[in-house]
């Protein structure tokens, strides 16, 4: 009988000591898996595949999503954000800005593309998926 107390404390325990992660890979492989805290910074960086231009999209990871703040671009065309509707866009140098976007993903999906040089950096961490893995590779960006 005293085992089930020790056994319900452990799981109380686990339970509410777990940490969520942030899983970044394919569906057979890993790239790596870190801890999904509060405002974590995830930047997704690539050669736009029609401009042939530099792209950076910034999020957060937050209240158990991923949420884009910014997109940074060089050119404007097709596929790029630039209606009002979109967030607050301006102009930074050489860069076109669309901020405050507050677009809300709970999980994201990106492929390698040939030439775009998909990059992405969570927390500090980049890896450079383009080189990791062939053109039209799914990579997924999940919590759990």
């Amino acid at each position: 009988m005293k085992i089930i107390p020790a056994v319900l404390i452990l799981i109380l325990l686990a339970a509410t000591t777990y940490q969520p992660k942030i899983f970044i890979g394919t569906d057979s492989e890993t790239v790596f898996v870190a801890n999904a805290e509060e405002n974590l910074p995830l930047t997704i960086e690539f050669i736009h595949s029609v401009q042939k231009t530099p792209v950076v999209e910034e999020l957060v990871y937050r209240d158990g999503e991923f949420i884009l703040v910014r997109t940074k671009y060089k050119s404007q065309g097709v596929g790029l954000p630039f209606d009002a509707g979109d967030g607050i866009f301006y102009r930074d140098g050489d860069w076109f800005i669309m901020d405050n976007m507050n677009r809300r993903f709970k999980n994201l999906e990106l492929r390698t593309g040939k030439g775009t040089r998909l990059k992405i950096n969570l927390g500090g961490r980049e890896v450079e998926l383009y080189k990791k893995f062939p053109v039209g590779t799914k990579i997924v960006v999940k919590t759990f």
